[in-house]
């Protein structure tokens, strides 16, 4: 028995490597300003242009420290963080949270209505059961799987907003690693918006929020990776105005007597979702990409094509294996002018 565990995400940042290597030209005197930290289990980096080298540096800053309070607020890996607190009074009445943790339930639970159960936030049994999230690596039997299912459903979590309370039945436990990030990602967009900022690349973990363009570029560019798991582009998207995410299991899986077991695990069922390689979603906020790229990855194309024709302001890219064993990318949604999509031969 073998395991490997490394992160789910991942984006190459084409617009990045440009920007380093100095070779846009800055007519308009404004530079590029990136700076780079450890968070959330991630490294996340924030590029910037801006005539005041000052002010776009104290204005990534203060989006670093909020990637640091929202950590400390949502990791269940701090047992002094909020949502560690509530997980601890499962199973015992009604427990008082903030507002805004309270929110993003309450929005992590449309999502889950939009997918149709497909993204869960209580899924953490499933996912900890299958030897992710600190769970021990192992095949589990279909008893051990039926269990862990009998601690999984959005549905079964009682939400008061007027006296923001949160009602866990026991055994349940919430897990935000699939829209945190995005929530943090638009939460920086927003504090460098008020800081003035207009130009910015937005990453955390490969939740990427393209805020407005870089000078005499109509957008940034961001390059999509192989879903198989090199390090190959395979498509490129030019985006302004808007954010991306990727969900993928070539980085993030365990192998079990010599078969491989993706890290998503589909709600439903109790076994990882199978039938998609990877899913790019493209949305106006980091926290519907964030949490749609893995709703989409369990419903695959079809059926989130439909949930796509439904919210007419997110697109997505697939990749799936065709009965020939050639890799097939799906386009579905509309793209224009600030989101373009170009399928690399």
């Amino acid at each position: 028995m073998s395991g490997k565990i490394k992160s789910s995400r991942f984006l190459t940042l084409l617009s990045t490597i440009v920007l380093v290597t100095g070779s846009i030209s800055c007519s308009n005197s404004e530079k590029p300003i990136t700076k780079d930290t450890f968070v959330m289990g991630t490294r996340a980096w924030i590029t910037v242009y801006s005539k005041d080298r000052t002010e776009a540096e104290k204005a990534i800053k203060k989006a670093f420290r909020e990637f640091y309070r929202i950590d400390s607020a949502m990791s269940n890996w701090k047992k002094t963080s909020e949502i560690s607190r509530l997980n601890s009074l499962s199973g015992k009445g009604p427990a008082r949270v903030s507002e805004e943790l309270f929110n993003i339930i309450e929005r992590a639970f449309s999502f889950s209505r939009l997918t149709d159960g497909a993204f869960d936030i209580t899924a953490r049994p499933l996912v900890t059961l299958w030897g992710f999230e600190g769970g021990k690596v192992h095949l589990p039997d279909h008893a051990e799987v039926k269990e862990a299912l009998s601690r999984v459903g959005y549905t079964r979590v009682s939400l008061n907003r007027d006296s923001l309370s949160v009602t866990l039945p026991d055994g349940f436990e919430i897990d935000l690693a699939g829209i945190a990030k995005g929530y943090a990602v638009d939460r920086a967009r927003d504090i460098l918006e008020n800081c003035g900022m207009e130009s910015a690349l937005i990453n955390l973990g490969g939740n990427i929020y393209a805020m407005g363009n870089p000078p005499g570029k109509d957008g940034w560019k961001i390059g999509v990776r192989d879903p198989l798991g090199s390090t190959r582009v395979v498509a490129r998207l030019v985006l302004r105005d808007l954010a991306v995410a990727t969900s993928a299991d070539y980085e993030n899986y365990n192998v079990i007597n010599g078969k491989r077991y993706g890290h998503i695990i589909d709600p439903a069922t109790g076994y990882p979702a199978s039938g998609v390689l990877s899913v790019t979603v493209i949305a106006k906020e980091a926290i519907t990409a964030d949490a749609l790229s893995t709703g989409f990855f369990v419903l695959g194309p079809e059926r989130s094509k439909e949930k796509i024709d439904t919210t007419k302001e997110v697109r997505a890219l697939f990749a799936v294996q065709s009965d020939s064993g050639s890799i097939e990318y799906i386009k579905i949604g509309e793209f224009g002018p600030t989101c373009r999509l170009t399928l690399k031969k």
